[in-house]
C-alpha cells in the first residue's frame, strides 16, 4: 500500500485548518527510469530499449495513478511534485523529441486525474529549466520548482515567458551560509518578481550543510519581513492608477 492513510489524516486535519500546504511528490518520468537503469544505460535506452522505456514509463503512470486516488480519497492536496530532475546546468539531457515520445504520454495520463481532483500538477527539475519549461507548459504541468540559481536559472525571464505557471523556489541557496546582508541581498533581487504573484520564495534546493542554525534562523526571519513586503507590493501594483 503506497499512502499511509493514518499519517494523512493528521496532515489532512492540518490543512482543513488553514496550518499547512500540503503536497505529495512521485517520481517522474525520467527520473524513475534513471533509477532503475543509471544515468548511462537510462540515456542509451531511449534508442537501444524504446520498447523498455514505455513498458517502465505505463507502469509507472498506473501506480501514481493508485497514489493519487489514495490521497484524494483522505483529502485535496494543494499540489503535487513530479520529481524529474532531467536538467544539468546546460540544459535538458534529453531533447524534445524523446520528452515527446516516452514521457508526455504518461504526463498526459496523470494530469488530467489531478486536475479532475483540484490538485496543481508540478514538475521537481533541477539544473537550467529554461528550454524544457515550454515543454513542460505544452504538456499541461502548472509550475517548475526549485529554480536553480547556480544553473542560471532567471525567474523573471520564466515569469515573462510563461505568466500562468507556477514557480517556487529560485533563493540563491549559496547564500544562506554568508550572513544576514548576503540574505537580505538575496531577498532584495526577488522581491519585484515575487510582488507580481505566481512565485513563492523558497531555498532552490536541499539547505547546504554548511548553514548554521543560526544562520537559518536568520533565513526564516527574513523571509517572513520579505513575504510580507511582497504581499504589501502587490497590492499595491494592483490598485487603479489614479487619473492626473
Amino acid at each position: 500500500d503506497p499512502v499511509d492513510a493514518a499519517r494523512w489524516r493528521v496532515w489532512a486535519a492540518e490543512q482543513e485548518h488553514g496550518d499547512v500546504v500540503l503536497w505529495f511528490t512521485v517520481d517522474g518520468f525520467f527520473w524513475f527510469a534513471r533509477g532503475l537503469l543509471g544515468i548511462e544505460r537510462h540515456l542509451y535506452a531511449f534508442y537501444d530499449q524504446p520498447e523498455l522505456m514505455h513498458r517502465i514509463n505505463s507502469d509507472l503512470a498506473d501506480w501514481i495513478l493508485l497514489v493519487i486516488e489514495q490521497v484524494c480519497s483522505i483529502c485535496t492536496p494543494d499540489f503535487m511534485t513530479f520529481g524529474e530532475d532531467m536538467s544539468y546546468n546546460n540544459g535538458p539531457m534529453l531533447s524534445k523529441d524523446c520528452f515527446d515520445e516516452f514521457m508526455r504520454p504518461y504526463y498526459d495520463r496523470v494530469i488530467p486525474s489531478l486536475r479532475a481532483k483540484g490538485v496543481l500538477p508540478i514538475i521537481d527539475s533541477d539544473g537550467d529549466i529554461a528550454i524544457p519549461a515550454h515543454w513542460f507548459a505544452e504538456a499541461g504541468l502548472d509550475g517548475i520548482l526549485p529554480l536553480e540559481r547556480q544553473a542560471g536559472v532567471d525567474i523573471a525571464t520564466l515569469r515573462r515567458d510563461h505568466p500562468r505557471m507556477k514557480f517556487i523556489g529560485h533563493f540563491d541557496k549559496m547564500t544562506m551560509d554568508k550572513g544576514p546582508e548576503a540574505m537580505r541581498r538575496e531577498f532584495e533581487r526577488l522581491l519585484p518578481t515575487a510582488a507580481k504573484g505566481g512565485f513563492l520564495v523558497s531555498c532552490d534546493h536541499q539547505t547546504p550543510p554548511g548553514v548554521s542554525y543560526a544562520n537559518y534562523r536568520c533565513y526564516v526571519d527574513l523571509f517572513k519581513e520579505y513575504a510580507e513586503k511582497a504581499g504589501r507590493l502587490s497590492q499595491k501594483l494592483a490598485e487603479p492608477r489614479r487619473a492626473w
